[in-house]
């Protein structure tokens, strides 16, 4: 059986061979096992399921955040924890302000690669 820890890189092919909603659960699993305080774990682990897609499937961008935070001292799992804040920070803007042209991922793939341990210890 599959047990997600955020500390350890799940094998890619292994992790994405998982449907989505599984994938949720065993991070939601994860969270409560740790017996993590989380205003929304649903919506939390869905945000660690994704940055862990984006990790899998070798986004470039991701893949650069993660080294260099994991570089600059940060664990894993606060690593996916500073992706997923720009991930949902990027969703927030999507939803919420006006769009300009081209591609709508472009402000989020840049915000990766701006994205440090020290901005995002700032952050909040």
């Amino acid at each position: 059986m599959f047990k997600y820890d955020p500390e350890h890189n799940p094998d890619p092919a292994k992790w994405l061979a998982i449907d989505e909603g599984t994938r949720i659960e065993f991070v939601r699993r994860y969270h409560r096992r740790i017996r993590a305080e989380l205003p929304n774990i649903r919506a939390h682990a869905a945000a660690h399921a994704i940055v862990e897609n984006q990790l899998a499937e070798g986004l470039p961008e991701a893949k650069r955040a993660l080294e260099r935070l994991l570089g600059e001292g940060i664990d894993r799992h606060d690593a996916i924890h500073a992706i997923g804040s720009v991930f949902m920070e990027h969703i927030w803007n999507l939803s919420n302000k006006p769009q300009g042209p081209g591609d709508p991922n472009a402000p989020y793939l840049v915000a990766l690669d701006k994205l440090t341990a020290d901005s995002w210890r700032r952050s909040g």
